[in-house]
């Protein structure tokens, strides 16, 4: 069965997934849609679709495709995503999935209506790196999971790394640690603790970087609590330089360790120390790789879009689902509306479905 696409976002990201999609088996990409009509040319022509639209609801009634893909920014995820929905079509989406959880709800409520599949594009969901390392996890290989340590990329103040790389961390602290119950944070800003003042829009604290919504502050730490007493911990330090290759999360358990590593579109990496404290740095040898094979080698993104078509085959479950990917989004987001109460922990998910930073700003 090949999958006809109608895909939406002729930007940076979008073109990836085409990069990806020109390669892979049982895929059709049938028509492009983006506001720009010069970004539609210049694409169509690279990637060879001739279909062009202006708005996603009228390719959807035009072209009846299977699938809608939303590459634009997050800003502008929640109207594409729900017009496909609502017309009986599955979606993949981008992440973060959108602006707050009120687009986030509307765009699951969709789907269920419908009984389309909507999946959220957190294509480590699907990394070998993790899938094994769950599967070490499963055979009591650390013992029982005490903490989740997530590590980001860096290379962008903290606000612009909480929405555009912050929910593939906390996308993979899901999986390892179970249902969060709750989340505390502070965020700072120059130095001092962010107030209601500090508060902007993505592009203006980084104007090269992606739409995503008001952010606030470049530096961050948050705990959570997981469900059956894991705990968890992520850092946005701020650090000016990019750090591919520490990029992933840190699984500590009772009897052993899993530092598991994501870096870019590969699988990346675990290694497992066999006790359950690291040492000191001397004792950096007792740590060993775990050999993923040729998985090691799998582009995620392609592996996302084949789970996803076994998904809508009925022949497996969706990759980061809609729920998921939502409270993916509100385990980040979240860390504002507890800095906004002096560090409190606050339930997950969030009460108020506002974004936190738009409620602060409001009073």
């Amino acid at each position: 069965m090949t999958l006809r696409i109608g895909f939406v976002g002729c930007g940076g990201m979008g073109k990836s997934h085409l990069r990806t999609l020109r390669d892979l088996d049982g895929f059709d990409v049938v028509a492009l849609s983006d506001v720009s009509t010069e970004a539609l040319s210049t694409c169509g022509e690279e990637f060879g679709v001739a279909d062009h639209y202006t708005d996603c609801a009228e390719m959807c009634d035009a072209v009846k495709p299977d699938l809608v893909v939303v590459a634009t920014q997050t800003r502008h995820h929640h109207g594409p995503s729900v017009a496909a929905l609502e017309r009986g079509i599955h979606v993949l989406c981008e992440k973060p999935m959108a602006i707050d959880p009120v687009e986030a709800d509307e765009m699951v409520a969709a789907a269920h209506k419908s009984g389309a599949i909507l999946s959220i594009n957190q294509q480590n969901h699907v990394n070998p790196a993790v899938e094994r390392a769950l599967q070490m996890i499963e055979a009591g290989d650390i013992g029982d999971v005490v903490m989740v340590r997530g590590r980001n990329k860096h290379g962008r103040k903290s606000g612009n790394e909480f929405t555009e790389m912050g929910t593939h961390i906390t996308d993979i602290m899901l999986r390892m640690g179970g249902k969060p119950l709750w989340v505390a944070g502070s965020v700072m800003w120059e130095g001092r603790e962010v107030t209601a003042d500090d508060i902007m829009e993505a592009k203006e604290m980084s104007p090269n970087d992606r739409d995503s919504g008001p952010v606030a502050g470049d530096r961050a730490i948050a705990h959570y609590g997981f469900e059956g007493g894991t705990l968890g911990e992520i850092q946005f330090l701020g650090y000016k330089a990019l750090q591919n290759t520490n990029y992933g999360v840190d699984v500590l358990g009772s009897e052993g360790q899993l530092a598991v590593r994501v870096s870019g579109f590969k699988a990346g990496g675990i290694w497992h120390l066999p006790r359950p404290m690291e040492g000191t740095p001397a004792d950096l040898g007792d740590w060993s790789a775990v050999d993923l094979g040729a998985e090691a080698e799998k582009e995620t993104e392609a592996l996302m879009y084949q789970r996803l078509a076994a998904a809508i085959a009925g022949n497996a479950a969706v990759p980061a689902s809609g729920e998921a990917g939502r409270l993916a989004m509100e385990m980040v987001i979240g860390i504002y509306a507890s800095h906004r109460q002096a560090g409190v922990r606050v339930a997950l998910p969030l009460a108020d479905r506002r974004h936190p930073l738009d409620a602060w700003r409001a009073g």
